[in-house]
């Protein structure tokens, strides 16, 4: 005679288990795809406000060449560079790296072209930005930073500083500006720390991120969820000379008060 052997309580448990895993698993799966959505139309929302506040910064300066003149003179040789900035005034004055503007003969910015000049246009790949003269206003050595002012004609969109005292380890940010001249690009990242000193004796802090910054990137805004400014992006350190996850960027408490400083005395 045969008997049937009753499921044992361990085995109930795994049936349940397997059925419960079923019908929460495809839920759950859901769940994750619409807050990963949400998330992915937040940071985009937030580029397309951030992006038009951000600019370009092109620069020429002269230096002693090789060779000299019949006169006796030296040779000098045009260098060019460029950089990024922000637009922290609607009337044109932009924050930017002090390094990238140093000894310029000549300073020029790329603006975002209005809403309505670009209406219509259908090209992903079309200018969507034009050329201005700017003026430096003021230069301050020790944090690396300077203040530039543009006549634009036309209230100009801008960022609104943060207070970059609130940043915690862990806190999303994102990096904005044209590195390698790749212009308009946005990279996103964590606070790595709030309160980085390179060097001891280093008067200046510097939050520390592992969004991606390269050469270029220079004076350019690095923004939080809201879409505020809580550090201006100075510099990496890399072995290779690309980004390796470890920038810094002045905070934007101390931005502030030197963009203040330079409108008000001309100098920090």
């Amino acid at each position: 005679m045969r008997y049937r052997r009753r499921p044992t309580r361990g085995a109930w448990r795994v049936a349940a288990l397997a059925l419960w895993l079923m019908v929460w698993m495809p839920s759950a799966m859901a769940q994750d795809s619409r807050e990963l959505a949400a998330l992915s139309e937040a940071l985009e929302s937030l580029t397309g406000t951030v992006g038009p506040a951000v600019v370009q910064v092109f620069t020429s300066a002269y230096e002693a060449g090789q060779g000299v003149l019949p006169s006796g003179a030296a040779l000098l040789s045009q260098q060019r560079g460029s950089g990024s900035g922000v637009i922290v005034d609607p009337s044109g004055y932009i924050v930017t790296n002090g390094h990238i503007v140093a000894d310029a003969v000549r300073v020029q910015v790329e603006l975002a072209l209005p809403d309505e000049v670009t209406a219509g246009r259908r090209s992903i790949v079309a200018p969507s930005r034009r050329l201005v003269g700017a003026q430096v206003v003021g230069v301050d050595a020790e944090t690396d930073l300077a203040v530039l002012k543009v006549q634009p004609g036309r209230p100009l969109p801008f960022l609104e500083f943060g207070d970059s005292d609130e940043l915690k380890p862990g806190q999303l940010v994102m990096a904005f500006g044209s590195p390698r001249r790749l212009e308009n690009s946005v990279s996103l990242g964590v606070v790595s720390a709030v309160a980085r000193q390179i060097r001891p004796d280093h008067p200046m802090i510097y939050i520390q991120t592992d969004a991606t910054i390269n050469p270029g990137n220079s004076g350019g805004p690095l923004v939080d969820v809201k879409g505020q400014i809580v550090g201006i992006s100075t510099f990496i350190i890399s072995q290779s000379g690309g980004s390796e996850g470890i920038g810094f960027a002045a905070p934007s408490n101390i931005v502030r008060t030197v963009y203040q400083q330079i409108l008000e005395h001309g100098r920090v």
